[in-house]
């Protein structure tokens, strides 16, 4: 097939290492991998591994038409206020499908109030009813979607995806001193804040251990300087921003994985941090939220978002019980492997773009 491959989002650099742009670029690696002939727009430029045009409404994906033939379909990643995929799609003829990775509306009123237009909500609407396909990445976020489109006709859930070729051997999870560790570049909503604590507790309980953030920003030297207040600074290390296969390496070097998202009504995430980590064999400790407990399945450990004291006592116990940490971490590995990996969407998509194609023949 051709695609078209829309993300109109300026805060997604397509060669960055934000969730977002690993997303992105990983999905058109999978596509191509998997036979389609791919063209990526985006209003920022950088390293792609497929074609990369510039963005500027929905003229641009008909010059490109014009230039290299009609789409097969047109694959637009949910942007706040932005149309240009729908538009075309509607121009060439083609079915759109329709990527939701959070409900930007909902989202950008909680934590950027200032970035939401008045016309988003109304395009929000509008993306969700007329998309042919529309795959949500959670089973709380589809339901969403549901609701404002009025069925559940036409929405599924493709959960985020990892890259197997960057882990072709686990973590060892033993020798050296234990880590735990942070995967991602701190948010609010991430539940970093609650780190420093439960360092502080590990140690009081004689098991100290080193933090190893695999990411940057503001929010990981908030979490530094706080671990370093508790005169723990020899047990934090922030990396910064690492490409995949230094992720990966990284990773190799911790004993514990952890997520610690706060309690929230609407969890809708499908975090590429636990998926990586479950890939690279470590055993997660995470949020009993959303599609947290489905995602590992067994294979980590969920506790109450809201109670600290229980996930320090997970975390105290998988780094005392080697036999434990070992045997969640292989269940986490084969599962990611398995079930949660870029070409498993790549082929997720083919499928769906297939049917959106014989529905409309």
């Amino acid at each position: 097939m051709r695609i078209f491959f829309v993300s109109g989002d300026r805060g997604i650099p397509p060669g960055g290492t934000k969730g977002a742009s690993v997303h992105l670029r990983a999905l058109a690696e999978a596509l191509s991998r998997a036979g389609h002939q791919l063209v990526t727009f985006s209003p920022r430029s950088g390293d792609f591994p497929t074609p990369l045009r510039p963005l500027d409404g929905p003229s641009s994906l008909l010059d490109e038409a014009h230039r290299v033939g009609r789409p097969d379909v047109v694959y637009e990643r949910y942007s706040l206020g932005h149309v240009a995929g729908l538009e075309a799609a509607r121009v060439l003829g083609c079915p759109l499908l329709l990527e939701v990775n959070a409900p930007l509306v909902v989202e950008a009123g909680r934590h950027r109030p200032g970035s939401v237009g008045p016309d988003d909500e109304g395009v929000e609407l509008r993306l969700f009813a007329e998309a042919d396909q529309v795959l949500a990445v959670s089973e709380p976020l589809r339901r969403y979607v549901a609701g404002l489109r009025g069925t559940d006709e036409g929405t599924v859930v493709v959960p985020n995806g990892c890259d197997p070729s960057l882990y072709p051997e686990p973590a060892p999870l033993d020798g050296g001193r234990p880590t735990v560790v942070f995967l991602g570049h701190p948010r609010p909503w991430h539940g970093a804040e609650r780190l420093p604590g439960l360092m502080a507790a590990l140690a009081t309980a004689g098991c100290p251990a080193r933090l190893l953030i695999v990411g940057g920003g503001p929010g990981a030297e908030a979490v530094a300087d706080d671990v370093r207040k508790r005169g723990l600074g020899h047990a934090v290390e922030v990396t910064g921003p690492l490409g995949g296969a230094e992720v990966a390496r990284r990773l190799g070097e911790a004993s514990v994985a952890v997520a610690p998202y706060p309690a929230d009504p609407f969890f809708y995430f499908s975090p590429l941090k636990v998926v990586e980590c479950m890939a690279a064999g470590l055993p997660v400790v995470t949020s009993d939220q959303g599609d947290l407990p489905r995602m590992l399945d067994g294979t980590g450990v969920v506790v109450d978002p809201d109670d600290d004291q229980a996930l320090f006592e997970a975390v105290l116990h998988l780094l005392q019980d080697g036999e434990l940490r070992r045997r969640l971490g292989a269940g986490a590995r084969e599962r990611a492997l398995r079930l949660f990996t870029w070409d498993g969407v790549a082929k997720d998509v083919t499928a769906l773009a297939q049917a959106c194609i014989r529905a409309a023949a």
